[in-house]
């Protein structure tokens, strides 16, 4: 019988538009003009999702996690190294995850299933993240944190999914096998493929495709419990 359920979060928990260049705010050219450096918005927007890809490749195959500081220092250089104030770097990851996260929202169901769900198992967020603070502060937004007992990231840990260490370290901190633990996720590669290698039943509730039949928060409760 399955004693933990684990969550991604993005895609799973909440809704979000998965762009990295969001449509409010351009935090990157902004710094950019605040460091003297001449470029239009577009230009900004190519060097920003140069410094994400690049570094998300190096995630990608070594497994790895980077920082939001990482990409901003990359997206620096890349504009030449340029002369910024004590404090720019920190700004300039501030206000990129402030655009970015504006328009995020619940999933549906989502605080149904963890009420559901916590009567009789503990709940555990596992979710890739660029910045430490970025996933318990959405929970708290949300109200999503009441039912959930342990958040494990990515940045905190420094692998992301579907590495294995990461879903070793949440297993230790719950104190479970992964025979007990269920996982639920929007990824088929991070949080199906990847569970089930480490020994987890896995949920998927992303988009359907071939061989991917998704399942749905409100139905989830009664799945997990019908393993038993």
């Amino acid at each position: 019988m399955a004693t933990d359920v684990f969550f991604d979060f993005f895609g799973t928990l909440v809704d979000y538009d998965p762009s990295i260049h969001p449509a409010s705010h351009n935090a990157p050219h902004e710094f950019g003009l605040r460091a003297g450096v001449r470029l239009t918005g577009d230009e900004a927007d190519a060097l920003w999702d140069r410094a994400w890809t690049e570094l998300d490749r190096h995630g990608t195959v070594t497994g790895v996690e980077h920082s939001m500081r990482d990409i901003a220092g990359r997206y620096w250089e890349l504009l030449g190294s340029p002369t910024v104030g004590d404090g720019e770097f920190d700004r300039l990851v501030a206000d990129y995850l402030d655009a970015w996260t504006a328009e995020i929202t619940p999933a549906a169901f989502a605080a149904d299933c963890l009420a559901d769900l916590a009567a009789d198992h503990r709940l555990t967020i596992v979710s890739n993240t660029h910045d430490a603070a970025l996933v318990p502060a959405l929970a708290r937004r949300f109200g999503l944190d009441t039912h959930i007992s342990e958040i494990v990231t990515s940045i905190e840990v420094g692998w992301r999914k579907p590495h294995p260490e990461i879903f070793r370290i949440a297993m230790d901190r719950r104190g479970v096998r992964a025979d007990a633990v269920v996982f639920v996720g929007d990824n088929w590669t991070a949080d199906v493929e990847g569970p089930q290698r480490a020994g987890m039943t896995a949920f998927y509730v992303g988009k359907a495709g071939a061989e991917r039949t998704p399942t749905s928060l409100d139905r989830l409760p009664d799945l997990i419990r019908a393993l038993a």
